[in-house]
């Protein structure tokens, strides 16, 4: 019996292969399982933002800050026609936001979800402008009443919001204009204008080159095969004991 237990109760085999109990299989489990659910929650805040509002919004990777800004431009119509584009954005009590058709996708409108704060008509005319002042704080989701079934859906969050925030896609650093920060990438020259080229030839602030940005959904793909790869390498290296 002392024979029989010492070799379920030890780490090894005579053979030097490992053993793995049933409880230590569901631990790996368990491990994998928690893993997987770490990384989900870190890049969930994406997915979950907004009560998932924005969940079927293809163009959708988190809130655009506006913040500082006096007046802010949303396209309707954008993409395939039936997008809001930026769907989500971020600015500061007494902003003006502008919604602006661009005649693509039929016809579209601008209408608050929850309360109808604010709605406009029903066009399809590109160049056709609908504004709004957003005086208080708060969360405003906003929908095409023809095509929120597709995701023409959008938000303004205004005062703060839990969203990831992104930079604008055409915004410039304050102190400067964007077309000066191409001059003095291309040119070589460093701040100071003496004509030395930073090592990599542009501006040694901007962002490195080969960057890879990974979404949400990317992330927690990364965490399913963590996750799953961790099971198979428990299955492929350790026998599991059936009597543990």
């Amino acid at each position: 019996m002392s024979g029989t237990n010492a070799v379920r109760e030890g780490a090894s085999r005579d053979d030097g292969e490992a053993t793995l109990g049933r409880r230590d299989f569901f631990r790996v489990g368990a491990g994998a399982a928690a893993v997987t659910a770490g990384i989900a929650v870190g890049a969930g805040t994406v997915a979950a933002a907004y009560d998932g509002w924005l969940d079927n919004v293809s163009n959708y990777e988190g809130t655009v800050d506006h913040t500082g800004e006096d007046e802010v431009t949303v396209t309707v119509g954008a993409g395939n026609g039936l997008l809001f584009a930026p769907p989500a954005i971020l600015v500061d009590p007494g902003t003006k936001v502008v919604w602006e058709w661009s005649g693509e996708g039929g016809q579209h409108n601008v209408v608050e979800a929850d309360e109808e704060i604010f709605g406009s008509e029903l066009t399809d005319e590109a160049g056709h402008t609908f504004e709004h002042v957003f005086e208080e704080e708060g969360t405003f989701r906003y929908r095409c009443e023809p095509h929120e079934a597709v995701g023409m859906k959008g938000v303004v969050a205004v005062g703060g919001t839990d969203d990831d925030l992104v930079a604008p896609a055409n915004g410039s650093e304050e102190g400067g204009s964007s077309d000066d920060g191409a001059d003095a990438a291309s040119d070589g020259e460093d701040s100071d204008g003496n004509g030395e080229a930073s090592e990599d030839g542009g501006s040694a602030s901007g962002p490195a080159s080969g960057g890879v940005t990974l979404s949400g959904n990317d992330l927690v793909a990364i965490g399913l095969g963590l996750g799953f790869s961790a099971v198979l390498f428990a299955l492929a290296f350790g026998n599991i004991d059936p009597e543990e």
